[in-house]
């Protein structure tokens, strides 16, 4: 009679120890699904605005607007949004891949926007000397968007520097250049060699990621099922809406070699082709066929207008040419 009283209060304990195992981990799974789907939500943020830092170009504000828009941009991505190309796997930020490619596409930009400003556009010739602020700049800006606190290909035991911190740090640099080109101290030369060799570099760019664009869709795997379709795409998305907020910025500080040029209209379509570009906004990339009868190609849609912006370049680029 024990035994069997025994035997059925060790069935229920195991009973009831099962019960408490299955909701301790239908807990866990609900606690992992709602901490990153709440956390995506509010962490990502990929933002073209149209208007944003309108109120620096003024046309009476001291320094170079180009610079003032690559600090703001910059500064926007890094310390107002989240710096998310960097997220390790238990921050929600690691599974926004379109987020963290937009950075990516606009830090590139302003890094190849750096490394012009330090070779060219703050040289009175070529003779002059490399002005020490944007060596670091440029360093800073280049560095790798998806450094994080810990590397094990740089080290398994020492922490190494995150890319925001390297940013930050180019930031501060470029801030001080420009406050020195406010006061007279620094130069920006606003010549037309200097517009043309800077536009020359944003072409080129356009044209690696119009050759991405086509080798994309030439080895993609077929429409929808192509899940690494939207890293180009919004990293292309990223890096031209970059480019025109430069593109604001240098339209500013070279408005006399515009004018003096007559590349007034010429430089209105490049800026309507680069908004069309950066206003593709689809809800899921597809790489169809560009034929395709049901799906569209957002590659090639992309592609189409970053093709026109690029030609559109270089008509401004012949004109300052001569």
């Amino acid at each position: 009679m024990w035994t069997k009283i025994k035997q059925l209060f060790g069935w229920v304990k195991d009973r009831m120890s099962w019960k408490v195992a299955r909701r301790i981990s239908l807990g866990v799974v609900l606690f992992v699904f709602f901490y990153y789907l709440i956390g995506m939500v509010v962490v990502e943020n990929i933002d073209n605005s149209k208007n944003f830092a309108a109120d620096k170009l003024d046309e009476n504000a001291p320094g170079s607007h180009a610079v003032t828009m690559s600090i703001a941009m910059v500064d926007r991505e890094v310390n107002t949004h989240a710096w998310i190309s960097n997220d390790p796997w238990f921050k929600p930020g690691a599974l926004l891949d379109n987020m963290a490619n937009f950075q990516k596409g606009m830090i590139s930009a302003n890094a190849i926007f750096a490394i012009e400003l330090k070779d060219q556009l703050s040289r009175t010739r070529g003779s002059s000397q490399v002005n020490v602020d944007l060596q670091e700049v440029a360093s800073g800006m280049n560095y790798a968007p998806d450094k994080w606190y810990w590397d094990p290909t740089v080290s398994i035991f020492l922490f190494v520097a995150p890319a925001e911190k390297q940013y930050n740090s180019a930031l501060s640099r470029l801030k001080i250049y420009n406050q020195s080109v406010a006061a007279g101290e620094a130069p920006f030369e606003r010549r037309a060699d200097n517009l043309l060799s800077t536009l020359d570099k944003i072409s080129l760019d356009l044209g690696s990621s119009s050759d991405s664009i086509s080798k994309k869709i030439d080895n993609g795997i077929g429409c929808v099922l192509d899940t690494k379709a939207d890293d180009l795409f919004y990293d292309v998305k990223g890096r031209s809406y970059a480019y025109w907020l430069l593109l604001k910025g240098l339209r500013m500080d070279f408005a006399k070699v515009i004018n003096d040029k007559d590349i007034v209209r010429s430089w209105d379509q490049l800026e309507e082709s680069m908004a069309a570009l950066i206003d593709l906004d689809p809800m899921i990339v597809s790489n169809c066929a560009a034929d395709g009868f049901m799906f569209q190609n957002h590659l090639s849609a992309q592609g189409f207008y970053l093709l026109r912006a690029r030609t559109q370049l270089k008509e401004i680029t012949n004109i300052l040419l001569k």
